[in-house]
């Protein structure tokens, strides 16, 4: 069963070091669309990667990215050394965890532009719209151009 909600809920919670970015990020600055997992960057940190073991521990968090072999994130990776990206499913959902954005830089670039939001009640570090915007810049997926066309708009509404 997929719940986005909590899933981001879980992860404000056990105070993990994060930006949230992607579509999810999309949909707090004003985006209409639909998403289907949750994005964050996230500082690849061996204190940060063990608060996430242990917020996901309940969640049957596994690494997604191979099909025949789908080891569990409790277990996997054994360190962080030039640790870029995790990409996770759980029984809440999908979750992508990247320690970097395209065309815009790391998680300390992001988390120093990034917007705090109020979501269930706690905040919650998102990426800059301008920042959003430039990442989306670089996407060719259909969904990403859509996207980029509500976010020029909300952008244009927010200047005048």
């Amino acid at each position: 069963m997929q719940n986005l909600n909590q899933l981001l809920k879980i992860l404000i919670q056990a105070d993990i070091d994060f930006v949230l970015i992607g579509g999810y990020a999309g949909v707090v600055h004003g985006v209409t669309g639909l998403t289907r997992d949750l994005d964050i960057c996230a500082a690849m940190t061996a204190e940060n990667i063990e608060k996430l073991r242990v917020a996901l521990k309940s969640y049957n968090p596994k690494h997604r990215m191979n099909p025949g072999f789908k080891p569990s994130f409790l277990d996997e990776p054994k360190t962080v050394d030039n640790l870029n990206a995790i990409y996770l499913e759980t029984d809440l959902g999908i979750l992508d965890i990247l320690s970097s954005v395209i065309n815009v830089g790391d998680y300390q670039v992001l988390k120093k532009d990034a917007v705090q939001v109020e979501v269930f009640g706690e905040s919650c570090k998102v990426i800059s719209l301008d920042h959003l915007i430039q990442a989306k810049e670089k996407m060719s997926r259909d969904k990403d151009k859509l996207a980029l066309k509500e976010l020029y708009a909300i952008r244009d509404k927010l200047k005048s």
